[in-house]
């Protein structure tokens, strides 16, 4: 957000680049700031606003110019859980009023299972796995997916057990390994993991995995 800009002023920004008239802006600022459950702030200054508040006027930017896609990256970042969760059922209700689409991009796989219809996982900027959420969830067969589900807190977790961790470090994006980047941290790696990229291939319908190794991490599931 501009600080030195109120409300209206920062959600105006993008109508006033694109020309529209003072009478359009207004009208289109006002009902944006509703569709956020927002209204009447618009004299309001970044300060006065708290960090929920902040990320509503940030979407409110995003959708007064009428996107057919919302990127979101991070948009829940250092919120707390409760205001993490009304932003994301303002997403929601956005998506399927405005009729757009969202991609969301995000390392909270909890957000993910709650608000996806489909999830590309990454790695090193890679695509390593995609497919309907309800099947990567269920069965992820890269060793990358399964790590970060693993991460996962859960309700029947005994108490004082360990979260799953992934050992090793990210690699350098400058000087990428000749094969699969996440070899080094992988507990499944064979030779050819260290001289190959894997590419993706179909494990099934709609789903796709980059692994030379999916068969033994399908089997350990």
């Amino acid at each position: 957000l501009f600080p030195h800009m109120n409300v209206f002023q920062n959600v105006a920004f993008g109508l006033q680049m694109r020309k529209y008239s003072k009478e359009e802006i207004h009208k289109r600022v006002e009902e944006t700031l509703e569709l956020v459950r927002l209204p009447g702030m618009g004299s309001r200054k970044p300060h006065q606003l708290s960090g929920g508040m902040k990320q509503r006027i940030m979407i409110a930017m995003a959708i007064a110019l009428g996107p057919t896609i919302l990127i979101a990256d991070e948009p829940t970042t250092a919120l707390d859980v409760t205001i993490q969760a009304q932003i994301i059922e303002l997403v929601k209700r956005l998506r399927d009023k405005l009729g757009m689409a969202v991609i969301w991009i995000t390392h909270d796989l909890g957000v993910v299972a709650g608000l996806a219809q489909r999830v590309n996982v990454m790695y090193a900027g890679f695509l390593i796995e995609t497919g309907p959420v309800k099947m990567i969830y269920a069965n992820p067969n890269h060793p990358y997916t399964l790590g970060l589900l693993g991460s996962l807190p859960k309700l029947h977790r005994e108490a004082g057990s360990k979260l799953y961790s992934i050992h090793g470090e990210p690699p350098d994006l400058i000087g990428l390994p000749e094969g699969c980047p996440f070899a080094p941290r992988c507990s499944y790696a064979v030779e050819r993991c260290l001289h190959e990229n894997p590419i993706l291939e179909a494990v099934e319908t709609e789903h796709m995995v980059a692994c030379w190794e999916k068969d033994r991490v399908r089997k350990v599931q």
